[in-house]
């Protein structure tokens, strides 16, 4: 017997506000905790790693300091690529279309955030964040269109 759950359009798209809320709120939190007080060049974060790993012996936690606000960048934008792909799918629109306005939308909204938070105390807007937030995007809307290709069946 196999069983289907058949998630409403509204109903997703009910689940991408919380997730927009979820992120912006996120912001709000996360005001005032910045680890860096310039704006770096886009990839600077990756240079930096890559050039703190020729030169020394890195410990765990350093690069876990180093990678874990890329890796935190990339997932919180997961859930939100994910829901907008699923949204925006339809039978009408082609498939790479529905990519486009995902990674188009995923970039708007990233640039917005960080546009805002350019004007927030104690924040800095950073090129990279909006680089691994539409890299997040982009990710999730790929699991988006895998979802309907994967099939999990335990037996």
């Amino acid at each position: 017997m196999q069983t289907e759950i058949t998630i409403k359009r509204p109903v997703t798209v009910v689940l991408l506000l919380v997730v927009t809320a979820l992120i912006v709120m996120t912001t709000v939190w996360m005001s005032g905790k910045s680890y860096a007080k310039v704006d770096p060049l886009p990839f600077e974060d990756l240079r930096h790693i890559s050039h703190r790993i020729a030169r020394h012996p890195v410990s765990t936690h350093i690069l876990a300091v180093m990678v874990v606000p890329i890796i935190a960048n990339v997932l919180l934008f997961v859930p939100w690529g994910f829901l907008l792909f699923i949204a925006l799918y339809t039978i009408n629109r082609p498939t790479l279309q529905t990519y486009v306005l995902t990674l188009l939308l995923g970039f708007t909204f990233t640039c917005a955030i960080e546009g805002w938070q350019y004007f927030l105390p104690d924040r800095v807007a950073d090129i990279n964040d909006i680089i691994w937030n539409t890299t997040g995007a982009f990710l999730g809307a790929i699991l988006g269109h895998l979802r309907e290709r994967v099939r999990f069946e335990f037996a």
